[in-house]
């Protein structure tokens, strides 16, 4: 099964459940972030280097900077190495935070960002498709944070973490879902995306990842693109120089036919490609790909749509297989408007053996069985 919508889901949401008040360092953490979404990692992590000693009993320091290092490492370097950098990362951290969290006991922060680092163990498990490892880590987590949700109400960041939780265990059936039952965590989807929207709406420092994610769930899981639109261009406006934001506003348009604004920015993305790691632009080249071929497809220009989309397959280098998914898919749109079934068939079997829970995959096997005519 193919790690990466529960990537995502596990991960990118587990990274940054944030506080309640403020602390000492906290700008400086900030000005952090903002340097991370916008690509610049390694400016990112130097000034988390100084605020961990400088402010060494804030938590968000430490957590930070080891969600700094994991974005650094998945731009430069390869997934195994990756995993060991972040692996490294929160075996520095935890320990610390169960310290600041012992001292702190009546503080609900320390306990918060002690859960959140517990589960991102879950992204290194999940990578290595080690199932078992990583509930144990996510349920571990969840149950940190789940105690300082119910306690403090009013803490609207903690949705985040319990919605990314409920929805996956909702999306997994068999024995994800069985185990996450039995544990006491909620399984239903459109309850845990509420408990997202919720933060990206009204959440102070948990908004850019809900808003992240509640995106990505609406474009490549619920099938929803009105959904993402707003939401992505929010991230496109705030941290333009975040290439997948750019991408993931640029479906959102294309699926809900704004062509005009759609074409100007696929032209935009296309010129800040070559501003990225070697890395950034082996995966971000095909999903661009896949975005012109969309396009041209939606514009009845089968012959150059094909052609798109079979570059953005045949140089697919990227960990994460949504574009994939959906690139096989559209192949297969594509032959039988065409008229060529059997070669419409085999690409519907390719991204149906993705097996990603994305919409992808559910319309690759309605179209298996009847051939896409709309």
């Amino acid at each position: 099964m193919s790690p990466i919508l529960n990537k995502v889901i596990v991960s990118l949401g587990l990274y940054l459940s944030i506080l309640t008040a403020a602390q000492p360092g906290d700008m400086l953490v900030w000005k952090a972030v903002n340097a991370f979404y916008n690509y610049e990692t390694a400016h990112a992590i130097s000034i988390l280097d100084s605020a961990r000693i400088e402010y060494p009993e804030n938590p968000l320091t430490h957590f930070t900077w080891a969600a700094a290092q994991m974005l650094h490492a998945e731009a430069n370097y390869t997934t195994e190495r990756t995993y060991l950098i972040l692996s490294t990362s929160l075996n520095e951290i935890i320990p610390i935070l169960i310290r600041l969290e012992e001292k702190y006991s009546q503080d609900p922060e320390y306990r918060l960002y002690l859960g959140c680092a517990i589960g991102l163990r879950a992204r290194v498990s999940l990578g290595r498709k080690q199932w078992l490892s990583t509930l144990v880590n996510a349920f571990k987590g969840f149950r940190l944070i789940q105690a300082v949700a119910r306690r403090n109400p009013e803490l609207i960041d903690a949705q985040l973490p319990m919605g990314i939780v409920e929805y996956y265990a909702g999306l997994k059936p068999g024995f994800i879902q069985l185990g996450a039952k039995l544990m006491g965590i909620g399984a239903n989807r459109a309850g845990g995306l509420a408990k997202i929207e919720k933060a990206a709406d009204r959440g102070e420092f948990s908004r850019i990842e809900a808003k992240k994610i509640f995106a990505f769930l609406s474009l490549w899981v619920e099938d929803d693109p009105e959904s993402a639109l707003d939401y992505s261009r929010d991230l496109r406006v705030e941290y333009p120089q975040n290439l997948f934001f750019g991408i993931m506003y640029l479906e959102s348009l294309i699926r809900t036919k704004n062509y005009t604004e759609a074409k100007k920015l696929m032209n935009m993305l296309e010129r800040e490609l070559v501003l990225l790691s070697s890395i950034q632009q082996g995966w971000y080249k095909s999903y661009l790909q896949y975005e012109l071929a969309l396009y041209k497809f939606l514009h009845e220009d089968y012959t150059e749509a094909l052609q798109n989309v079979d570059e953005a397959i045949h140089n697919y280098k990227a960990e994460l297989d949504i574009f994939l998914g959906n690139a096989w898919l559209l192949k297969g749109m594509i032959h039988d408007r065409k008229g060529n079934r059997e070669e419409a068939i085999q690409a519907y079997r390719a991204c149906i053996n993705l097996d990603n829970n994305s919409a992808a995959i559910k319309r690759g096997k309605e179209y298996l069985n009847s051939p896409f005519k709309n």
